[in-house]
C-alpha cells in the first residue's frame, strides 16, 4: 500500500548530512514512507550504501544462520565472521571475475550451511529420537550436496576462463589446457 505522501523529485532528494538525520531516514524507510524513495535511490548509487538498506541479502542470511549457531555469544560471531573473510580472500585469490565473486559467495554460504547442519547434528543427537536423528542426517546430506555443487560450479568456472593454447609442430598437434605464462624475449 502508498503513502499519502509525494515523492521528492530526484533533483531535490538530499541526502542525510548527520547520524541523526540518516536514522530519521532509515526509521522512516522501515515503516514504508514511500517520499523516502528519492532519497534512497539517490544514495543507492553509491554501492557501500547497499548494506545499509539492507541489499546484501547473503550478509543477512550469514549473519542469521550465525546468530542461530551462537547466540548473542559475541566472540563466536566475530570469530565465524573472521573465519568467513579468510575463506572468501583464499577463494577469491587476484583479478576475480563478477562471476567468480558470486559463486566464491555461495560456496561460503553453503559452507557455512554444512557447519551449522553438522553442529545442530551432533548437539542433539544424545537426546534425539530416530526420526529426530534422521532428519538431521538428511539435512547435512543435503547442505554437503549444495557446498560440493557450488565448489564444482566455482571450479567449472575457473576451468573455462583458462585459455587454451593450440600449437601444430610438424604436422602433430599439441594441445595445452594450461594457464599460458608470457614472457617477454628479451628479457632472457
Amino acid at each position: 500500500m502508498a503513502s499519502t505522501k509525494a515523492a521528492l523529485p530526484p533533483a531535490e532528494a538530499e541526502a542525510p548530512k548527520t547520524m541523526e538525520e540518516l536514522r530519521a531516514l532509515l526509521k522512516r524507510t522501515q515503516a514504508g514512507d514511500e517520499s523516502t524513495v528519492p532519497v534512497v535511490r539517490k544514495m543507492l548509487n553509491n554501492p557501500a550504501s547497499l548494506r545499509m538498506f539492507g541489499g546484501e541479502l547473503a550478509d543477512q542470511v550469514m549473519s542469521s544462520f550465525i546468530k542461530a549457531m551462537g547466540g548473542d555469544n559475541v566472540g563466536f560471531r566475530e570469530a565465524v565472521l573472521k573465519k568467513l573473510d579468510l575463506m572468501r580472500a583464499e577463494l577469491l585469490g587476484e583479478n576475480s571475475t563478477p562471476v567468480e565473486r558470486v559463486l566464491v559467495e555461495r560456496v561460503v554460504a553453503c559452507w557455512l550451511q554444512v557447519q551449522d547442519a553438522e553442529l545442530r547434528a551432533a548437539q542433539g543427537q544424545k537426546d534425539a529420537s530416530f526420526k529426530q536423528a534422521e532428519f538431521h542426517q538428511r539435512r547435512m546430506d543435503a547442505t554437503n550436496k549444495r557446498f560440493l555443487a557450488a565448489v564444482k560450479g566455482l571450479a567449472l568456472v575457473r576451468k573455462l576462463a583458462v585459455p587454451v593454447l593450440q600449437v601444430n609442430i610438424a604436422k602433430k598437434q599439441v594441445n595445452v589446457v594450461a594457464p599460458v605464462a608470457v614472457t617477454n624475449a628479451s628479457e632472457k
